[in-house]
């Protein structure tokens, strides 16, 4: 997926689903999807993941709650955008990545930050 002149993507994917995870009894990863991010060359990477909004097994994942700053956490939520929906088709998802600043995304391989 490649970005517009404004570093805008979108695109459409059915929705993935929770799936046990073996880090204790009864342990389930919410929905999500990975994202790896390249600049001009393989070697400028970033790795993140994005969760969906109103997943209620979010405050369960062992691997989210090792995020310390809760803001930083929430910034791995899609928000639910009702506008860019397809009427009778399909929802939509807004999730943004930023590369740098205060909002910047938490990635797994930069988590120095900007």
């Amino acid at each position: 997926m490649l970005t517009d002149e404004h570093g805008y993507y979108f695109f459409r994917n059915g929705q993935t689903g929770a799936y046990p995870f073996r880090n204790h009894v009864n342990s389930w990863r919410p929905a999500h999807i990975h994202f790896s991010v390249f600049g001009t060359g393989f070697a400028q990477r970033l790795i993140t993941q994005m969760y969906f909004e109103g997943d209620p097994l979010i405050p369960y994942d062992s691997i989210i709650a090792t995020i310390p700053d809760k803001s930083a956490a929430d910034r791995l939520t899609a928000k639910l955008d009702l506008n860019a929906s397809w009427p009778l088709e399909c929802l939509a998802y807004r999730f943004d990545i930023v590369l740098r600043g205060r909002r910047q995304t938490l990635f797994e391989n930069k988590l120095q930050g900007s």
